[in-house]
């Protein structure tokens, strides 16, 4: 199976020689790190939103009016594909701009009450919340919630207080009822007593290295209109199939579109690691206003943009590092968002069945053979090795390296994530209840929480 590396380090050859002949282009690429990324951007985002001579248009819409039924959807079907194949070299190219640089200590940045909603716990909640203790920065204060004084997670946090007694950490309990979403409510108590100008929202899986939390403040000082700043979702090397499963979705699908979206300016907020100035975040309401949403994490991105303020991703990805992750709970947790993308974008639906490799190679496959007559199963190969070197090479990036298992492994758990995922879209078709832990929420339109039926 070496053809898979062989493949995918060509592709990041040449993306790479790409990357560095655009960052050798601008004049002030060496006066930082985070200076140059943000004139790294720039390079794509003219080139995406540069408009065709309006001749071509023209000419467009005259041979479009000539046009059958079966051709035009061929057209739409290649040109579909083929922006799937953009956004492949879009993810991998930013990633490489972007994650993994260097961050050096400043004292002058402002500080950051990291807020950290528990429940429950698992064999790595001590390893995740020490490395919140041990973060290398100047000034933080931890905000443990608590839905009860009974969780379990509440003696892990109390020892790691003990062993830690310089580090301001405080407690919440119970919460305040402020809407539907519980995470919103279990947050409300720290969020009204953090002292410092950035808040750091942190689930209790992510394991954060030790500059991770400079990373993403010195992310949020490089512009002033920068008001939230995320870090990619990935995962932490574990030793199982069900984590390796878990870890190739983030490295793949999840962040391909994730990177890309945020080159181009797309509100696609995660909440799992996410930081927001909270004189923006009070500008929208705090984060009480959003507790009518389970997506609370989408809606601050976009109430954020269209306020003006910008978002950014810092150059760590975030860790997630759960033991208790399996393939099937994995795949209902993928299900969930599927629902939750569907009530917040209704005509998702008609892109979301369709983006992953099998369908989209099916699609280019039989538009060219009605366009061109090419041969559908050479093509669907060819469609095929090229998505997989992409996801291998872009994974790679994610990792900064060479991750935990082998290019064998990479292509058996790759084809089970490509396979599974038409049924996983079906089943949240068929079943758009959410279930999130003890909770069942029903959705409107627009991804607003129906209150319960009586």
């Amino acid at each position: 199976m070496s053809f898979i590396p062989a493949v995918a380090s060509s592709t990041s050859s040449i993306i790479g020689a790409a990357a560095a002949a655009v960052a050798e282009a601008q004049p002030s690429a060496s006066t930082s790190s985070y200076s140059s990324y943000l004139l790294l951007e720039l390079p794509f985002r003219q080139l995406l939103r540069l408009q065709p001579p309006p001749s071509f248009i023209a000419g467009t819409r005259r041979m479009a009016s000539h046009l059958d039924l079966p051709t035009t959807l061929a057209i739409i079907g290649f040109v579909f594909v083929f922006c799937l194949y953009l956004i492949h070299i879009i993810a991998l190219s930013y990633s490489k701009y972007r994650l993994h640089h260097k961050v050096t200590p400043n004292s002058s940045l402002p500080g950051v009450s990291i807020i950290k909603p528990i429940v429950g716990t698992d064999k790595s909640l001590y390893e995740n919340i020490e490395s919140f203790f041990t973060t290398q920065y100047h000034k933080f204060e931890l905000l443990f919630c608590f839905h009860s004084k009974d969780d379990e997670a509440v003696d892990v946090v109390q020892k790691l207080i003990e062993k830690y007694p310089d580090v301001d950490a405080k407690l919440f309990f119970k919460g305040e009822n402020v809407g539907l979403n519980p995470k919103i409510n279990n947050m409300m108590p720290a969020y009204r007593a953090a002292r410092y100008p950035l808040i750091l929202v942190s689930d209790s899986g992510i394991f954060m290295r030790p500059d991770g939390v400079l990373d993403m403040a010195t992310t949020m000082m490089s512009r002033e209109k920068i008001a939230l700043v995320t870090q990619v979702p990935y995962c932490k090397d574990r030793d199982s199939f069900d984590a390796a499963f878990e870890q190739l979705y983030f490295g793949t699908s999840h962040g391909r579109i994730y990177l890309a979206g945020n080159c181009m300016d797309f509100v696609c907020s995660t909440g799992m690691s996410s930081m927001m100035k909270k004189e923006a975040l009070d500008e929208c309401g705090g984060i009480a206003n959003f507790g009518g949403y389970l997506a609370e994490d989408y809606f601050f991105g976009r109430e954020l943009a269209n306020r003006g303020y910008k978002s950014a991703i810092s150059t760590h990805p975030a860790l997630q590092n759960s033991s208790s992750v399996s393939v099937s709970s994995f795949l209902d947790r993928i299900c969930r968002w599927v629902k939750l993308r569907i009530a917040m974008l209704p005509h998702i639906i008609l892109v979301e069945p369709l983006q992953d490799c099998f369908p989209s190679g099916l699609i280019m496959s039989y538009s060219l053979n009605y366009l061109m007559g090419f041969n559908v199963m050479p093509t669907l190969i060819l469609h095929t090795i090229y998505w997989i070197s992409m996801d291998y090479s872009l994974m790679t990036s994610m990792q900064n390296g060479n991750f935990g298992f082998s290019p064998l492994r990479f292509l058996l758990i790759w084809l089970l994530r490509e396979l599974s995922a038409p049924l996983v879209f079906i089943k949240a078709l068929l079943e758009p209840t959410i279930r999130w832990r003890n909770n069942v929420f029903h959705l409107a339109w627009g991804g607003q929480i129906l209150p319960p039926k009586c």
